[in-house]
């Protein structure tokens, strides 16, 4: 794009750096100006130019035309103040009418000063001088929409970002610019005079200078990095400080316009490389490379720089390329998604927000160059975003460059303030300027909850730790009486929220400000988990005595962990923390005893504290028999001794259920003789399966039952046993009743007589008791037939069959012998 201050950057920092000072003379004539004054032109140098025309208004002849010309190198020049006098002269002239490129002049003057609304009307006026279509036409609709945009942004200035000029004898009369910071010190270049040149046509060079941050005291470059010929500006180094790129400028023969290359130098075994000019595809034959940074890029290294070659967008772009610790570059890359028509200069890349800065004269902005940055993350990320009114002037901002964490950052700007060279002119020049940006702030609300039901809990002390760089106490609350706080936490900071209480497991979260997308408040719940006692007592099962000598373990079940075990020798009183939310189950064991397991359900001891639990404990032999049980042993109609009125009997139980167990044919045939198809054979089935899984399996079971007890009663435990008699209700009640007597008399002549008489002397010494309790016919399942005449269904029906039966339902343990 052809610019009206075309070069613009080199411009901006060296009108005077090779510009001729002293070199003004006075001709006899008038007409003596018009050769050098257009041959300055040519050269672009304006500030001889203007120095001519300002001798040359002297004789009020063309005046006009040189108040035009006047206000041409004086915009050059960024002496805008004369710039305007000159234009107004003649803007609402007859000239001015003539020359409406005026306007255009006055407009970006207007721009560049802040006066926005006089800006817009002269690019409006300016604007139908141009060919739709053409760069130019571009350039000016878009000026227009800038100046709207300056006008609504132009006081949305960020409170906590503040610009202000560095004040600590960095910046001169001359240039100062592309500051940076490395490793705590802070670099930069001036220009300063070139004291090889003659009086009569000084020049100037562009020089490398090193200070501390805070004091601008001067510190001694590296040994080696430059030498005594040394003329390079813009210098960046590699972050691991073994590659410094910079950049090096001549001047065009017969011109003051320059051509710029971008030198390397890298540092080996302790010493700093000869400087070396990069490759072609970086420093492109006849075109300017400039403002390079350096940055890493995994194991590689990447570059960013300005350039004005080919195949860019429009005047300066910036480029991008990979290169090696020998110099060697990958093929440039246009980055085009923040390329303009207009020109981009200065890139400085951040790794803490990924994000490049640069400089830019058509993005909208301000006026002249404003800084703007391009994200690779964050709420703004793949955005070109203006820095804004705190940062950017209507005058022009290049060669920003923040510090490690982007709380300050330096940048170049000629904006009022700034030091003149020409104090006449007020023109030039450009310092140093600092942007401490103070970090936005958000709300951290947190509030405590119980982890198991969510309720707000009170008590609790909360500690928060700044864990950005090394971890950094905060801030410490206590809560005795609320649930919530507010933090005020800082942006782009990382922290970690801790909660504890007494008694309560305690939780912590990790909180970012990095990219925040909004700033409201943070809102966010700690859950703390509430402990609990847990108290157990342990029992022998069937006598309710304490039991010692018991190990307890404790398992967390939705974790499958054991969490305690513990095993007491003198007491029954067992003692563990636990925790509310959680479901356990407990296990109670002891040799020689069947273990006890408890299920503690989260819903179920959530309101409890301390939670208290009993547990019981079984000798294992006694369990084992009580596996056996129920034993339900069946006895013939009017069995034993039929007919009598007697309640007791010598008959032993084994000497008569053989005996009935061999009457399964009969039944077969009493009760389902009379019955034909599907009846008759699921009916024999039935008799078939009662008399072989009750009758025979529950007389065998009576064996093993004997057995066991036996044992049992030789290692000297005393035990009750249970006795229940049943009969049919086919004979009279009273009669069942003797019946049902018998019967049980039977099953206890079982215990006298088993083994010759092994459980005599225990039942003597009553540690075996066997207790009757006949029930008879009262206990008799309803639809059992009493119809003594009715023999099918009163005896061989196996409803009636089966009510005649003693049952031995329980057991019981005597006294605990401690074992």
């Amino acid at each position: 794009m052809k610019d009206i201050r075309p070069k613009q950057i080199f411009r901006i920092i060296v009108f005077a750096l090779f510009a001729q000072v002293g070199f003004s003379q006075n001709y006899p004539s008038f007409d003596k100006y018009w050769e050098p004054i257009t041959e300055s032109f040519q050269k672009e140098n304006y500030y001889q130019a203007y120095e001519l025309i300002s001798q040359a208004l002297k004789y009020q002849k063309m005046t006009d035309t040189l108040h035009h010309l006047a206000a041409e190198s004086a915009f050059k020049l960024n002496a805008f103040g004369k710039s305007e006098m000159h234009i107004r002269q003649i803007l609402n002239n007859p000239y001015g009418e003539r020359h409406q490129e005026l306007y255009k002049i006055f407009a970006e003057t207007m721009m560049y000063t802040g006066r926005y609304g006089e800006a817009s009307n002269a690019y409006k006026t300016y604007l139908p001088m141009t060919t739709e279509g053409t760069p130019e036409h571009e350039l000016i609709s878009q000026r227009i929409q800038q100046t709207s945009w300056a006008k609504e942004n132009n006081n949305n200035k960020n409170p906590l970002v503040k610009t202000h000029k560095v004040e600590t004898g960095i910046n001169t009369i001359d240039n100062e610019f592309g500051a940076f910071v490395h490793n705590s010190s802070l670099y930069y270049s001036g220009l300063r005079k070139n004291s090889q040149t003659k009086k009569s046509k000084e020049q100037y060079l562009s020089k490398l200078y090193k200070v501390d941050q805070k004091s601008g005291d001067p510190m001694p470059l590296d040994s080696g990095l430059i030498d005594n010929a040394f003329s390079g500006g813009n210098p960046s180094f590699s972050k691991d400080h073994s590659k410094f790129l910079y950049t090096v400028c001549q001047q065009l023969e017969n011109s003051t316009q320059l051509q710029c290359k971008v030198y390397m130098k890298t540092y080996n075994n302790g010493k700093w490389s000869v400087g070396k000019m990069l490759p072609e595809q970086i420093n492109l034959s006849g075109y300017s490379s400039t403002q390079a940074t350096i940055v890493e890029d995994g194991e590689l290294y990447k570059i960013y720089y300005s350039s004005n070659r080919p195949g860019g967008k429009g005047g300066y772009d910036i480029w991008s390329s990979l290169i090696e610790d020998d110099g060697s570059c990958s093929i440039p890359e246009n980055l085009e998604y923040l390329n303009t028509m207009g020109d981009e200069h200065s890139p400085f890349y951040s790794p803490k927000s990924k994000s490049l800065f640069f400089s830019s004269n058509f993005h909208f902005g301000f006026g002249g160059l404003d800084v703007f940055k391009y994200s690779w993350k964050g709420s703004d990320s793949l955005k070109v975003m203006n820095l804004g009114r705190s940062v950017n002037s209507s005058y022009d901002e290049y060669c920003y460059s923040p510090n490690f964490d982007e709380s300050i950052s330096y940048l170049s700007s000629n904006r009022p303030g700034s030091n003149y060279l020409d104090q006449n002119l007020q023109a030039c020049c450009y310092d140093i300027y600092k942007v401490s940006s103070t970090p936005r702030s958000v709300d951290l609300i947190v509030t405590i909850l119980d982890a198991y039901d969510s309720l707000e809990v009170s008590g609790s002390t909360i500690s928060l730790i700044d864990i950005t760089d090394r971890d950094t106490l905060v801030s410490v609350v206590s809560m005795p009486e609320k649930s919530m706080h507010t933090f005020t936490l800082i942006e782009d900071h990382k922290y970690k929220i801790i909660a504890t209480k007494n008694n309560y497991i305690g939780d912590s979260l990790l909180i970012s400000t990095m990219d925040l997308y909004s700033f409201d408040p943070i809102k966010r719940n700690l859950y703390i988990t509430q402990g609990k006692q847990l108290d157990i007592s342990t029992f022998e099962k069937t006598t309710n005595f304490t039991l010692k000598g018991v190990t307890i373990q404790v398992w967390d079940i939705d974790r499958n962990l054991l969490v305690s075990q513990t095993s007491n020798v003198d007491t029954n009183q067992f003692n563990f923390n636990i925790y509310k939310g959680r479901n356990y189950k407990l296990i109670a064991s002891k040799p020689k005893y069947e273990p006890d397991t408890l299920l503690l359900l989260a819903s179920k001891i959530s309101l409890e504290n301390p939670v208290q639990r009993k547990m019981f404990l079984e000798l294992s032999a006694i369990a084992e028999l009580r596996r056996l049980l129920p034993i339900r042993l069946f006895f013939d109609n009017d069995m034993p001794n039929p007919k009598s009125e007697a309640d007791t009997t010598d008959v032993l139980f084994s000497k008569i259920y053989n005996e009935y167990s061999a009457k399964k044919g009969v039944y077969m045939y009493q009760f389902a003789d009379v019955l034909r198809g599907s009846e008759r054979t699921k009916a024999i089935l039935e008799i078939d399966t009662f008399f072989d899984k009750n009758v025979k399996l529950n007389g065998d079971k009576l064996l093993i039952f004997l057995d066991k007890l036996s044992i049992i009663m030789e290692e000297g435990h005393s035990i009750d046993i249970f006795l229940k008699g049943f009969a049919s209700p086919r004979a009279k009640s009273e009669y069942n009743q003797h019946l049902s007597a018998r019967r049980v008399a039977s099953i206890r002549n079982e215990f006298d007589y088993y083994r010759s008489g092994v459980f005599h002397n225990y039942i003597v010494n009553e540690n075996l008791k066997i207790k009757e309790i006949p029930f008879g016919e009262s206990q008799s399942t309803y639809g059992v037939s009493d119809n003594i005449e009715d023999t099918r269904n009163s005896i061989y029906n196996l409803k009636a069959a089966y009510e005649r039966r003693v049952e031995i339902l329980e057991i019981l343990k005597g006294v605990d012998d401690g074992k």
